[in-house]
């Protein structure tokens, strides 16, 4: 197939059709003979039979023996339709001996010409036209002058301007044969050429669109690379240094600069950006204003990407005077839902490298740098703020704890106290809480700690550490819950009394009772003062 394709696109439409034609051309002789054959010897045994010329009989004879030979003999086309011809020829030269111009002998001539033109050419119409021509122009000087006489004797004598008449007819007739097939053929020709004009334009199309899906294909694996790699940063400091040198390597792009909006939502602020132009533009704080007419700012404001077509004008050389080799610009936001961050920005040396059918592409990368930005963001709220929850547990606890140890001497020992004051094979291993030390244990050992009775020691402290904060966590929720309740009992009691005598009297009462205290006093005073 791809063998025939290029052969066919090696020729001109010309050459395709002079092709097409001799290939159908060699296939249609054989079935043309062959019928020649059978139709002729049903109309050549009638024809003999009747006739009583023997000069006629042996054209007749000569053409069908002759197209008979040509058709079981491989001879080549030319040969065979030439001598198929030269019999259709002799047929009329027949009729026209017999029985003169008007007879039957202007369709045979015709014929001839007719199958000249389709199965040879129209060079050869032109022969045989010609040769009719001459045919007749012979026989009228003969017939007319009267050298021969037809050999038919009924047959009606013709003149000199049926002469002209059947000439011209001839002549007309095949004419227009010629000139039709001539045209059919141009026809062909200008059928071919678009056809070859079309599938070459499909061919190109095809490479095109193979090339472009090639292409977005590798933009698409570099998009998804840096997105890969951008993902797992929990820095947002590192986010954007990582993500300018994974584009910059896969993309091999002049300038790449990322901006974030500030905090008064006014100026996209430099945050990074590539090459020795991106270094001095962070030394300087660069900034872009969003309410100007920057490429960067309009990408913001509309949240969509922004391309400039005309990398290498007069505005953008003012915008980036140390960019003097931009030719194009893309501009992107940093999208997280509805919310942009900032903007991408990226400058290439070459005219129209940025695309609209890119914008897609390099917004999904984009989005996947803010998204990786913003979690990262979130990551390092969300670590100071379990700091922040840690340093607070801890200050409850070391609040808690310490004043549990200044009401309770919470220490226990075992064993001789002039081991526990030797300083030899001895541990120390803190009861640590929630990152909190609360106590702390020490052993003494007459012989050195094993690594194993290390490890089980530290065991038992974190557990008993814990053990030690839930009986604290038990014993204030007891606490709790008797101060409670001993408050309802007063409470209670104190609105059962009737009077307000009794209401301070009770209140009086059961507080001293349950609080132990030597002495209390309730005195309701509008001047104010001091009250026990």
């Amino acid at each position: 197939m791809e063998s025939n394709s290029s052969n066919r696109q090696s020729t001109n439409p010309e050459e395709a059709i002079r092709l097409f034609y001799k290939n159908w051309r060699e296939r249609f002789a054989l079935p043309l003979l062959i019928g020649v054959l059978v139709f002729g010897a049903i109309v050549l045994i009638p024809a003999i039979s009747a006739s009583t010329s023997l000069v006629v009989d042996t054209i007749f004879i000569s053409a069908y023996m002759i197209t008979g030979l040509v058709t079981v003999i491989r001879f080549s086309y030319t040969v065979r339709m030439s001598v198929f011809l030269l019999a259709v020829y002799m047929l009329g030269l027949g009729e026209l001996i017999t029985h003169g111009v008007l007879g039957d002998s202007l369709i045979f001539f015709f014929a001839a010409i007719v199958f000249s033109t389709i199965l040879l050419s129209p060079r050869a119409g032109i022969t045989v036209t010609v040769a009719n021509v001459i045919t007749f122009a012979l026989f009228a000087f003969l017939f007319i002058n009267e050298r021969i006489t037809t050999l038919n004797p009924f047959a009606s004598p013709a003149k000199l301007e049926d002469w002209f008449n059947a000439t011209g007819i001839i002549v007309m007739f095949g004419v227009v044969v010629i000139l039709g097939f001539q045209r059919l053929e141009l026809e062909f020709v200008e059928a071919q050429r678009q056809i070859d004009s079309t599938l070459n334009a499909l061919k190109e199309e095809r490479v095109n669109l193979e090339n472009k899906v090639a292409e977005r294909t590798q933009q698409l694996r570099q998009i998804n690379e840096i997105g890969r790699h951008v993902a797992g940063i929990l820095d947002p400091d590192a986010v954007l240094p990582r993500a300018t040198t994974i584009i910059e390597a896969e993309f091999k792009f002049y300038y790449i600069a990322f901006f974030l909006i500030d905090a008064t939502n006014q100026w996209a602020e430099l945050k990074e950006a590539s090459g020795e132009a991106g270094r001095v533009l962070r030394e300087n704080k660069h900034r872009l204003d969003i309410n100007g007419k920057s490429l960067v700012a309009t990408a913001i404001r509309a949240k969509e990407g922004q391309i400039s077509l005309e990398g290498g004008t007069e505005q953008l050389r003012i915008d980036n005077p140390l960019l003097p080799y931009t030719r194009s610009q893309i501009a992107l936001p940093l999208s997280v839902g509805e919310s942009v961050l900032g903007a991408l920005e990226i400058h290439s040396t070459m005219e129209n490298a940025f695309q609209p059918g890119d914008i897609n592409a390099f917004q999904n990368m984009a989005n996947e740098i803010a998204i990786a930005l913003e979690n990262s963001r979130l990551f390092r709220q969300a670590q100071q703020s379990l700091a922040e929850m840690r340093a607070t547990q801890r200050q409850y606890l070391q609040g808690a704890w310490q004043s549990l140890t200044e009401e309770k001497n919470l220490a226990y020992a075992l064993g001789d106290n002039d081991a526990l004051n030797s300083n030899e094979n001895e541990i120390e291993i803190p009861l640590t809480l929630r990152e909190q030390i609360i106590g702390q244990l020490h052993l003494v050992n007459t012989a050195e700690w094993t690594p194993e009775q290390k490890s089980l020691v530290e065991a038992i402290a974190t557990q008993a550490a814990l053990a030690l904060e839930n009986a604290r966590l038990v014993e204030e929720s007891q606490s709790i819950a008797a101060r409670e309740k001993l408050a309802n009992e007063i409470i209670s009691k104190v609105w059962t009394s009737a009077n307000m005598e009794g209401i301070l009297q009770t209140a009086v009462r059961e507080l001293g009772r349950s609080l132990e205290a030597s002495e209390v006093e309730i005195e309701l005073s509008m001047d104010g003062g001091d009250y026990e």
